[in-house]
Formats: structure tokens, sequence, C-alpha cells
């Protein structure tokens, strides 16, 4: 059967149709814009995006099928856990030495003898009596203080002023080498889109250990002791070949 010219038009753009359907419908490309299914282009190219994540997800994955490579992650993964666990500790233990030396600075403060005008004064081994910042009081100042007795020393203020001083000086040692060495070296070891080198893993082993502060070293497990859980600290790598 003939059909007019305009029927055969329509006939074969009702085709064309029909098969840039079916192309979209199977992720084909027709060089045409798609007009059917219009996030197919980009549910393309969201594969497209997913597969190369996936390829570099799986880098490190490869990396660690190399036996040598793989003894050398370990060994800085388990470096990393110990020393995270150990920074943890002392953390702790200076929070909890901060807290009670503030309460003994409070209640030395709080026994001190007062100058008329309340400031705090105390005794010193020489018999000298001295305000909070040091200051010798006027022998005519001295006069007016009421003594109990049970006063504190300068001495003992300071004291306790100068392990405050300390403690606090520890925390910051501590939040540096967390924030300076231990967390970049976790975001090193853990990258699994551009993974260490086996000299980098060298090198972030050495850090660790180098630049860990006294008060932390104290509180790294010694031999024999119980090991900490490696695989709950290690990132959840992708499995080869699914």
């Amino acid at each position: 059967m003939n059909l007019p010219i305009d029927d055969k038009e329509l006939a074969a753009r009702q085709r064309r149709d029909f098969d840039d359907f079916q192309s979209e419908i199977a992720g084909r490309e027709t060089g045409r814009r798609a007009r059917f299914l219009p996030n197919a282009a980009h549910s393309e190219d969201a594969k497209r995006k997913e597969r190369e994540a996936r390829a570099f997800r799986s880098h490190l994955a490869a990396l660690l099928t190399d036996p040598i490579y793989r003894a050398k992650h370990d060994a800085a993964m388990s470096a990393l856990t110990k020393a995270e666990t150990a920074t943890d500790t002392a953390l702790q233990h200076i929070e909890d030495a901060l807290a009670e030396a503030q309460t003994r600075l409070e209640t030395i403060q709080d026994k001190a003898a007062r100058l008329p005008d309340g400031s705090r004064v105390y005794k010193d081994a020489n018999n000298n009596v001295r305000r909070d910042d040091g200051s010798i009081v006027d022998p005519v100042l001295v006069d007016t203080i009421i003594w109990s007795g049970n006063e504190p020393s300068f001495e003992n203020y300071r004291a306790a002023q100068d392990s405050i001083v300390a403690l606090e000086q520890s925390k910051r040692d501590i939040l540096g080498y967390q924030n300076d060495v231990l967390g970049p070296a976790r975001d090193r070891v853990t990258d699994e889109d551009n993974p260490p080198s086996l000299e980098e893993l060298d090198g972030i082993i050495q850090d660790i250990k180098t630049a860990m502060p006294e008060i932390v070293q104290e509180h790294v497990p010694k031999a024999g002791d119980a090991a900490p859980d490696i695989a709950a600290s290690s990132i959840m790598l992708p499995k080869l070949g699914g």
C-alpha cells in the first residue's frame, strides 16, 4: 500500500521516536537530547561517577593485597591507634588533675588572710607578707591584718598556681599533638583515594613516635599489655571483585 508523503513522514517519525525511547531505556547514546526520559543522561553520568568512585575506593584495597604494604599499613594503624588511645587517656588525666588543682588553689585562697580592702595576703618563708601578685604589703597595712595562725603560706599559694600553669601547658601539648600529628596521620592512613606510599607510612609512624609528648608516652601500653582493637578503628575497605 502506498502511503501519502505526510503519512510516510509520520510513520518514520514514530519509528524514530520508538527507537529513541528504547535507546533511552537501555541507556544507549543516540546523539540526540533525551526526550522521553529526561533524567536518563543524568542517570548515566551518575553511574559513571559511581564507577569511578568504586575504582578510587578499590585503590587502597588493591594495595592491601600486597603482604609488604599490608604489614606496613597495619603497623601504621597500630601505632596510630595506640597513640590515640594514650592521648585520650592522658587528656582525661590532665582534665582531672586540673580540676583538683583548681579546687586546691581556691581552698588556699579562701583560707588566706585579708587586708581591710579584701585583698588576699600570705606570709612567705622570710615572714614577708605578700599579695596574690607577689608584691610586699606595706608594714602599716600588715598591722591591720588579723591572723588566725592557719593561713596558707605564700609558697603554698605559688605552688598551687604553678601546678595549674604546668597542667595547662601539658594540656596544650596534648591537644597540639592530637590535632597536628594524629589527626593528619589518620587522614592519610585512611585515605582510600590516594593511599600513602610505603615511605610515607614509615614517616607517619616516625612522626607519631617522635612528636609524642612525655605525658602521652606515660600512657602508651607497654609490651605484654592488651593491645587496642585495631579493627574497630580501621576504615571499612571495599571487597575486591564485588
